[in-house]
Order: structure tokens, then C-alpha cells, then sequence
């Protein structure tokens, strides 16, 4: 199992020698909701050897972008110390920007899953009402869901049946999926669901409250995210074209003005983060896109 941009693959990191987690471990007080982001995550890792893999990862790519940046600094300008000055700082800002994606990529993934479960659950509730409309049991229904594909839904729902067929009562087992879950609307159905097994309210009512709950809020999605768009692509636009053009145009004047030239690093760089800066917004976007709606 890989985590996107870590050199390491998740069977690589657990093999690390215990040495490299204990001394991440140091690291671990700064990182303390790192636990319950992996599990979140689903990915079989602790904490510390997470922090090993990525501080491993982290480290390599600091060390090719401060070879590659100073060969080619150093072919371009003819200064070998002025290349390795360059390549220093490169290499500790990338070595730095790709640990802290590093710890920031488990609550990627666990948002992920919150949006696979929820591209699933109106269709998995349909599916229970209707079961329960026919007179089958909310166990059953549950366990019909479980073998039905409905992707994240399914597995967790899977793991809800397991613990009850190990005698777990049918609530707390309704309850510790409410907890363990990170998507607001599966918690919301859940917790309903418990409400009404204590309270011995008919299912398929709360069911359908909590369909029209969930297709309004999916509609004022939609909305809003269309009325957002707008301001997204208008920045695009600005970083994209118009702030690296004015930028390098008015450094030049600025240049002409003071006697000074600019170097062919300055427009590099410049160019370089505009492009980066626009990868950003698009991952930014399209993690606000409503899923599954």
C-alpha cells in the first residue's frame, strides 16, 4: 500500500528498524491527532513509524532537488557558490513542504473516505427504507447492505454486523461506528438510528427524515459551491497570467530604474512558484467539489 508523493510504501515503512521510530518519536508531541488521522485513514501504520517513513521520504527529496538545483544554478551562472546556495535552499524548502504533506495527507485520505461513504449513503438509506418498509428487520437490512456494493458504506456496515454477531449489543455497535466514522452525515444517520432503537420510534420514519435532511443539504451544496466557483477561477486567472507577467514586468523597471539586472533564477523562481501556486488552487478546488451529488 502507497501514500501518494511518500517514496516509502506502507509494508517499506513498517519493516524500518525500531531506531528510526524511536527517534521520530520526538517529533510525535507536535503531531498528537497523527493517531486517529491514520486510523481514520485506514492505513495500517502507527504514528511513529509514519513519522520515520516520512521523515525518510522528506529527506530524499531535499537531497535530489539540492543536486538538481545547484548543477543546473551552477551550469547556468558559472557560480559554483552561489549554485550550492541555491540548492540549499531549494532543498530544504521542498525537503520541508513534502514532510509537512506528508503529515497532512492521512486527513486527505480520511476525508476521502467521509466522501465515499457519503456518495453511497443516500442510496444505501433508500435501499434500508425500502427493506424496512417490506416488514425486514433493521439487522437484516444492515446485513443486506453489507453484501451489497456500496463501497465504504458496506465495509463499515460489514464490521457493525461482525460485532454484533460476536454479542455486542445491536446499539453500541451502531455507536462505535458513529465514532469511528469521519463523515458528518453517515454520524448523523447513525446516532438517529440509535435514537430510535432506545426509544422504539418506527425506522422507517426516521429513515425518511433523514433522506430529506440529506437531499436538501446535497441542493444548498450545489449552490454554494456554484456561487464559490466564480471567485476560484477569477484567482486562477490572476496567478495564473496576470500576477507573474505585472510581477516580472515591474521588476524590470524597477531594475532599468535602480542600474541592478534580473537574473535568470529570479524569473525561474517566479515562474516556478505562480506554477506552483496554481497546482495548489486546482487541488484546492477540486477538493471543495461536492462529491457524489
Amino acid at each position: 500500500m502507497r501514500v501518494r508523493f511518500m517514496l516509502l510504501t506502507i509494508e517499506q515503512a513498517n519493516r524500518l528498524p525500531f531506531r528510526f521510530a524511536g527517534i521520530a518519536s520526538r517529533l510525535g508531541k507536535f503531531f498528537s491527532s497523527l493517531p486517529n488521522t491514520l486510523k481514520l485513514a485506514h492505513l495500517p501504520v502507527d504514528a511513529n513509524t509514519y513519522l520515520a517513513a516520512s521523515l525518510i521520504s522528506a529527506g530524499m527529496y531535499s537531497l535530489f532537488s539540492f543536486i538538481l538545483v545547484a548543477v543546473l544554478s551552477t551550469f547556468t551562472s558559472g557560480d559554483v557558490v552561489q549554485g550550492l546556495r541555491f540548492g540549499f535552499v531549494t532543498g530544504l524548502s521542498i525537503g520541508i513542504g513534502m514532510f509537512l504533506l506528508h503529515m497532512y495527507y492521512p486527513r486527505i485520505l480520511a476525508k476521502q473516505n467521509a466522501s465515499g461513504i457519503d456518495q453511497g449513503l443516500m442510496f444505501a438509506l433508500r435501499s434500508m427504507q425500502v427493506q424496512v418498509n417490506s416488514g425486514v428487520s433493521l439487522y437484516d437490512a444492515m446485513a443486506n447492505i453489507a453484501q451489497s456494493n456500496y463501497s465504504i458504506i458496506s465495509e463499515e456496515f460489514e464490521k457493525v454486523i461482525q460485532e454484533i454477531n460476536a454479542g455486542v449489543n445491536e446499539g453500541a455497535a451502531l455507536e462505535r461506528l458513529a465514532l469511528r466514522t469521519e463523515s458528518e452525515f453517515l454520524r448523523k444517520t447513525v446516532w438517529q438510528l440509535v435514537t430510535n432503537i432506545r426509544t422504539g420510534s418506527p425506522m422507517s420514519v426516521a429513515l425518511q427524515s433523514i433522506m430529506e435532511t440529506l437531499t436538501e443539504y446535497q441542493s444548498r451544496a450545489i449552490k454554494s459551491y456554484a456561487a464559490e466557483l466564480n471567485m476560484w477561477i477569477l484567482m486562477y486567472l490572476l496567478i495564473a497570467a496576470a500576477l507573474p507577467t505585472i510581477g516580472i514586468t515591474f521588476m524590470i523597471i524597477l531594475s532599468s530604474i535602480g542600474g541592478s539586472s534580473i537574473s535568470q533564477d529570479t524569473i525561474f523562481l517566479t515562474l516556478g512558484a505562480a506554477f506552483v501556486i496554481q497546482i495548489i488552487l486546482i487541488g484546492l478546488i477540486g477538493s471543495r467539489t461536492p462529491k457524489g451529488y
